[in-house]
């Protein structure tokens, strides 16, 4: 008896007359009857949810921990990549392919004078990374490839005057990338 019949059986009521139980109503009688073969079978099931308290508001059902939020130093983090491709708008930069690493020159008037390192974050893992620079213009500025054309096992960034340089440590060195991503040609213009 699965538990559908079962608690159809709870809902039939027993008569005074004959003590023979009978059901609630004519849909629970059919349920009860017939099972899966029912023809109301589709109105057997029963919402099992939470409680719904009467309130129009949302309300939390579940939290749980990302783990992202370690004690990482600004600048460089290695964590689960969070970023979103379509926030980069920084979509112009150079590119350097050298034995060793990759370097990407990103040209910004003033950055030196108007960010701090604690306003540049780095996200990074060995496929993908996210830099982002706040307090440079209104809106955040944002480079990010979701995958690269090689795994890296580190990235670093410097802060000069006029531009920000990049540095992706290649994992197989002496491979040579032609394009940052892994899509075969630029997205961004290259200059």
């Amino acid at each position: 008896m699965t538990d559908m019949e079962a608690e159809m059986k709870e809902k039939m009521t027993v008569s005074d007359d004959d003590a023979t139980p009978t059901p609630a109503s004519a849909l629970q009688d059919n349920i009860a009857r017939k099972g899966k073969n029912a023809y109301y079978f589709a109105h057997a099931h029963k919402a099992n949810g939470p409680q719904w308290d009467g309130k129009a508001e949302p309300r939390l059902l579940k939290k749980h921990s990302s783990g992202l939020d370690g004690g990482e130093p600004a600048g460089t983090m290695k964590k689960a990549p969070s970023f979103l491709y379509h926030k980069s708008n920084i979509t112009s930069y150079a590119f350097l392919n050298e034995d060793k690493v990759v370097k990407l020159f990103l040209t910004m008037e003033e950055v030196g004078e108007k960010c701090s390192p604690d306003d540049i974050t780095l996200d990074w893992d060995e496929q993908s990374f996210s830099l982002m620079v706040k307090n440079y213009k209104e809106e955040d500025q944002c480079l990010s490839f979701g995958k690269l054309s090689g795994k890296i096992v580190d990235a670093s960034f410097k802060i000069k005057p006029n531009k920000i340089i990049l540095t992706l440590k290649k994992e197989k060195e002496g491979v040579e990338w032609f394009t940052i991503n892994d899509k075969g040609a630029p997205d961004h213009e290259v200059v």
